[in-house]
């Protein structure tokens, strides 16, 4: 135990976590205790039963590995009690089904959810708290989120403490076998060049092991079919909920995954079907399956850029099968792995991994090769909607 540390918690991952009295005021505010309510992994839970940890433990990882790497950069006193806070509070604006109802948030006016973290820092009820806290500024803490300034790049850049958490953690709950990662190895090697978070030679097996494991857990987890679909019947049915005034985007950032879904099965219709089949993991099926060399891209990419360009040519592939809504295109973003960027540093040189390591320069071409476009439809509609969805997307 440090001699700072004033409440030490058992973490399934990392062991024993030690809070300093700072870093636990925080975590007793409102806004970090909510995050026991907001799964990490969305739906995964659906695919992998183990899947239910939470944005709540992923920060209290995420402090932890920050606090180790301040020990590397030898990084005391206020600047690393900011650091401390940020990694505590950089999830704190996700609403319920983090990633996945983002973008539904967004375009009805809502806030991202690091302006909103910014916002409840700055103006909410965890305001106060940093007051009271010596040392800790708001204007730090939100340039620290955004990755900007000095060690900003250690709460976010391409191989931060972030994402080294939730790697190790999800392949930890979802129990599948990529998740082994010597992080004490990789922090050890990494050190701060001309503002920019960077692993030393000596720590590029570590970094190649994280990268590999952070490839292969893109289909088998991330974008899993099963949870794919489910992401996809939530964001329609928040959606949905958004034009009815069940809630607003703001109302619905405040609650937790549970919470809205119970809340939308209580709606009739629709919305209210579309959770109940979460909640009953009765999901809709793949009507259509395709990758990127069987599809137009181009086209693709315009109809998922023109989302009321998309909304028509579902409801026409609906109208056309005899049904309401029940009809999904989903079109996922370009495969891009950030941590594919990562600088490692070797005799005084700095350069991308993919150009030190002819393993990761081969992963970074095979991004492709896990990436699907699909049509999703109630499982006794899937014949009708194949015919009519290849029809209107010229398949």
């Amino acid at each position: 135990m440090s001699e700072d540390a004033y409440k030490i918690i058992k973490d399934p991952v990392h062991g024993y976590i030690s809070l300093t009295k700072s870093a636990l005021s925080l975590v007793d505010t409102p806004e970090i205790q909510r995050l026991r309510g907001i799964r990490q992994l969305g739906f995964s839970y659906l695919v992998y039963p183990g899947a239910n940890h939470t944005r709540f433990e992923h920060s209290l990882g995420s402090y932890h590995l920050a606090d180790m790497l301040c020990n590397t950069l030898s990084i005391e006193g206020v600047e690393r009690k900011n650091i401390h806070a940020a990694a505590l509070l950089h999830d704190i604006g996700h609403g319920p089904f983090s990633h996945t109802s983002e973008e539904v948030v967004t375009s009805f006016g809502g806030p991202t959810h690091e302006e909103y973290a910014k916002k409840k820092m700055k103006d909410g009820i965890l305001a106060p708290t940093i007051e009271e806290e010596e040392g800790l500024d708001f204007e730090r803490l939100a340039e620290l989120i955004d990755g900007e300034g000095s060690y900003g790049k250690i709460i976010a850049s391409e191989l931060d403490i972030d994402r080294m958490d939730y790697l190790m953690r999800d392949a930890h709950y979802t129990g599948v076998a990529y998740g082994l990662i010597d992080y004490e190895k990789l922090i050890n090697e990494m050190d701060m060049d001309e503002g920019e978070l960077i692993v030393e030679i000596g720590g590029l097996q570590a970094a190649e092991s994280l990268l590999v494991s952070r490839f292969h857990m893109q289909p088998t987890v991330y974008f899993h079919h099963a949870s794919r679909i489910a992401e996809t019947m939530s964001a329609l049915a928040i959606e949905k909920s958004f034009e009815k005034g069940i809630f607003s985007p703001t109302e619905f950032r405040e609650m937790r995954d549970l919470e809205s879904l119970l809340k939308m099965a209580d709606v009739n219709g629709f919305i209210g079907e579309m959770a109940e089949r979460i909640l009953n993991r009765d999901l809709f099926k793949r009507a259509v399956v395709k990758r990127k060399d069987e599809v137009d891209m181009e086209s693709l990419e315009k109809v998922n850029e023109d989302r009321k360009l998309r909304k028509e040519i579902e409801l026409d592939i609906a109208n056309e099968c005899g049904l309401e809504h029940e009809v999904i295109i989903d079109i996922p973003p370009k495969p891009k792995i950030e941590e594919f960027q990562t600088k490692v540093r070797e005799n005084g040189n700095v350069k991308k991994i993919s150009e030190t390591s002819k393993l990761i320069d081969s992963l970074n071409d095979a991004r492709w090769d896990h990436w699907y476009f699909g049509v999703y439809c109630p499982e006794e509609n899937r014949k009708k909607v194949k015919e009519v969805a290849k029809k209107e997307l010229n398949i």
